[in-house]
């Protein structure tokens, strides 16, 4: 038969190995060089066993029955000099330098780049905390108010010629409660930059009016005896010949010489209501260390053996002789006042925006974010 005149093929003289005895099954010679596959799923229960060697005796016996070499790990030192451990211990401090400096930025412009959630609720604090600065502002631009109608009394009472009693102690007790501090935990953070930048302004110059309210409250407090004695003389009804001089001869001719008269000297230019009422005659001034009576000029030559007085009007001390405390406090309550109400020139430039209007516009923008919620 044709089957019977086939060749046969002997495969392990060809592959040149012995058959690898399989467990449960009859002897196949393995592949060379190609491990035994796996099917898909499943994993090995044990490492492959060593090549069998043809010339080895106990090739035989099966991989499986052969203890696997364990192969032990081999630790790897590495010798760093002082100069890289340095470098490494400043890097990781310039790390963690830029990762706090990440997450304060982070912190500080989280509702941009953070998630959704997080950034609506930044938004609803900053709305409620818009709402919480209308009340403060409101509260303080209350007091500010409060503050220019007090300085405006105490400049007419000064006009009047009148001690501004009851506008000192009042001053004593106005504050503007609006600061930096009045800001904190309000969600500034989430506002315009023209809101932020009327809330920092407002808060700088409240308490610059505040500072400016406590001095004058203090220089009117502490002139008011010297500032009474000056205004009296200014009033009809309390003013007083406090300066006289008397005309002595010279080389060249007469001469007044000024003299100041003491307290108990003093007297009234005119008494309200009293026809009768006439100057004294005789006037008593100190020489040195004696009292020395001098006679009040009335008619006739000035000069002589004896001088005479003559009375100087009060009226006209101020344009001689200048009071630099009404000067001084007059100017600083105009000024505080003016910085309270602003100053309206020719318009434009001219204009001064006073802390009421400055309030005033800080409560529009803050309305418009607490709206905006």
């Amino acid at each position: 038969m044709a089957e019977d005149k086939k060749p046969k093929i002997d495969l392990k003289a060809r592959l040149g190995t012995r058959a690898v005895v399989a467990q449960g099954g009859p002897a196949v010679p393995p592949p060379v060089g190609i491990p035994k596959p796996t099917l898909p799923g499943m994993t090995r229960s044990h490492p492959p066993g060593p090549r069998v060697d043809a010339s080895d005796p106990y090739s035989s016996i099966s991989a499986s029955d052969m203890p696997a070499a364990r192969a032990e790990p081999q630790a790897i030192t590495v010798e760093m000099s002082p100069e890289v451990v340095a470098a490494q211990k400043r890097g990781r401090t310039l790390m963690i330098v830029g990762i706090a400096a990440a997450a304060a930025v982070g912190g500080l412009l989280g509702f941009a780049f953070g998630d959704r959630s997080a950034s609506l609720k930044s938004a609803k604090a900053a709305v409620e905390g818009a709402k919480e600065l209308i009340v403060d502002v409101d509260k303080a631009n209350t007091q500010v108010v409060q503050l220019a109608d007090t300085l405006k009394a105490t400049m007419e009472n000064l006009r009047d010629n009148k001690y501004p009693e009851a506008q000192v102690k009042a001053l004593g007790d106005i504050t503007i409660p609006f600061d930096g501090g009045t800001m904190a935990g309000k969600g500034m953070g989430r506002f315009n930059s023209t809101t932020q930048a009327m809330l920092i302004q407002f808060a700088s110059r409240a308490q610059e009016a505040n500072d400016a309210k406590d001095k004058l409250q203090m220089l009117l407090s502490a002139s008011k005896k010297e500032l009474a004695s000056v205004l009296e003389q200014q009033n009809e009804d309390t003013r007083k010949i406090q300066w006289s001089v008397f005309v002595v001869g010279g080389a060249a001719g007469p001469m007044a010489v000024m003299q100041p008269l003491e307290r108990p000297q003093q007297f009234l230019v005119t008494k309200k209501g009293d026809t009768t009422y006439k100057w004294p005659e005789e006037i008593k001034i100190k020489d040195g260390g004696k009292e020395v009576a001098l006679k009040r000029y009335t008619s006739g030559d000035p000069t002589g053996s004896t001088p005479k007085i003559i009375p100087v009007d009060p009226t006209t001390h101020s344009s001689v002789c200048a009071n630099s405390t009404v000067g001084a406090l007059s100017r600083e309550v105009s000024r505080v006042e003016t910085a309270l109400r602003g100053e309206q020139g020719q318009g434009g430039a001219d204009d001064k925006e006073g802390l009421i209007q400055l309030g005033d516009k800080l409560l529009e923008e803050l309305r418009k974010i607490a709206n905006s919620g």
